[in-house]
């Protein structure tokens, strides 16, 4: 196991635990490496600008290293434990980020099932460079959900003020992280940067537990339907030699989904 038992009640109080040095500083320095090299050759082989956002999905499939960690033990686990040993890959994500990530946290059609992201940077991220933060339990959504004004990003970051300060100043819990951390959370848990430098790394695996129920499979439908890549397992998934990878596709193609060559 890779939670202890307190760490899993800690996830579920607070929708969010980090791994400290769950990743090696060799692994770290091949992962910054592919990385640069999936978003430099999808640019074109062009420098980054550092105006608009590069985002990849899927990207850990795209290279060696990177695609290995979907079949491996620790990330395996993760999944495991916290959405069940059927666990199904929804979507890898490579990013360059620009600018601050304001505060968002999806529901409604992904209330019925746990959807989580695990996160990997590749530097070192402070409160005010950029380093991840949360509102702890917002994960939890009630009736009246008091947050749904901040769960999509406004069209105006300036001027929004629904409780009357800036975004960056939400009572928050930042999680200032160091390469080799890997943080694990909710995708309904409120999230936000602010601070950090333009073309900063930000890479993720996400998955959500099985749909069973009626109900839980026409969410995972709906969510296909509005998507481009998400929840589209790539051939290389379904054709691989570890049979970890293998499986958590699995349950994409009972669904009947399409599937992608990268």
């Amino acid at each position: 196991m890779i939670f202890t038992e307190k760490q899993i009640r800690f996830f579920e109080t607070f929708g969010f635990i980090v791994l400290r040095g769950l990743m090696k500083p060799d692994e770290m320095d091949i992962m910054t490496k592919e990385s640069e090299d999936i978003m430099r050759e999808l640019r074109g082989y062009k420098d980054f600008d550092g105006k608009t956002r590069q985002a990849v999905q899927p990207f850990f499939e795209r290279r060696p290293f990177l695609h290995s960690l979907l079949g491996d033990g620790r990330i395996n686990a993760i999944g495991e434990e916290l959405c069940g040993p059927d666990f199904v890959l929804d979507v890898t994500e490579g990013n360059l980020h620009v600018g601050d990530t304001q505060w968002h946290g999806p529901y409604g059609a992904w209330e019925p099932l746990r959807w989580i992201k695990i996160g990997f940077y590749t530097e070192s991220l402070k409160k005010d460079t950029g380093c991840l933060r949360f509102v702890p339990g917002s994960h939890i959504i009630g009736d009246p959900d008091y947050y749904s004004i901040i769960r999509d990003n406004p069209e105006n970051h300036e001027t929004f003020r629904p409780f009357g300060v800036k975004a960056s100043e939400i009572p928050c819990y930042p999680i200032e992280c160091e390469p080799g951390d890997v943080i694990v959370f909710v995708e309904t848990l409120l999230h936000a940067s602010f601070g950090g430098r333009p073309g900063r790394h930000q890479h993720a695996i996400n998955f959500f537990q099985k749909p069973k129920t009626e109900k839980q499979i026409q969410s995972v439908k709906k969510q296909y339907d509005k998507s481009t890549f998400m929840l589209r397992p790539p051939i290389s998934n379904i054709e691989s030699n570890n049979p970890r990878i293998r499986r958590m596709v699995s349950g994409l193609l009972e669904l009947g989904f399409d599937t992608m060559d990268i």
